[in-house]
């Protein structure tokens, strides 16, 4: 029953969202630009774009979970925005959804710079992820949020299991090494 989101605090409405554009970014190209296109009536809660939107999501996790109800591989993709996210969430304490909006961005940059997405398109989920009110970065220091990963559940040895956006609608999960990411977020200007 999507009207009972009317009666969610903004805070709430936002967090959701990004669970919802997350869904998209793993396996829904169209419905990432209906909700590019749309978001003010997404954030007006209009029923008819409300009702899509859930059920699309609904569905996409639970194709996923269907596929690899252990997750052992296919499952890992709902992780998506999650590995960095966390950390900030552990660190920070802000909200879930919140975390999850920073971990979309910096998956998105960290995309872009191992040459699985488009700068344009980096842009476009970042813009689409402020356009609905969301965080994309945080003042987080580099080196806390590395000690974060490190005890991360995605964590096998010295790699992580981590959710990269092979451009809008599809994604991959690339394991590695902690000392490759590290050389990464250290290295990076975001």
């Amino acid at each position: 029953d999507t009207a009972l989101l009317a009666t969610l605090p903004i805070t709430e409405l936002r967090c959701g969202f990004a669970e919802i554009i997350k869904h998209t970014l793993i396996a829904d190209k169209e419905m990432f630009e209906k909700l590019e296109n749309n978001f003010h009536k997404a954030l007006s809660l209009n029923k008819e774009l409300m009702d899509e939107l859930v059920v699309n999501s609904i569905t996409i996790k639970a194709e996923i979970v269907s596929r690899d109800e252990k997750e052992e591989g296919e499952r890992r993709k709902l992780n998506l925005g999650h590995t960095w996210g966390h950390a900030i969430e552990k660190i920070t304490g802000i909200p879930h959804g919140e975390a999850v909006s920073i971990g979309l961005a910096f998956t998105a940059w960290l995309s872009e710079k191992r040459g699985l997405l488009k700068s344009r398109e980096k842009e476009r989920v970042i813009e689409l992820l402020k356009n609905i009110g969301l965080p994309t970065s945080s003042d987080v220091s580099r080196e806390a949020a590395i000690e974060a990963l490190l005890r991360d559940k995605k964590r096998e040895g010295n790699h992580l299991h981590f959710v990269m956006m092979d451009g809008i609608g599809k994604v991959k999960v690339d394991k590695i090494t902690i000392e490759k990411m590290r050389e990464c977020i250290l290295g990076a200007n975001h």
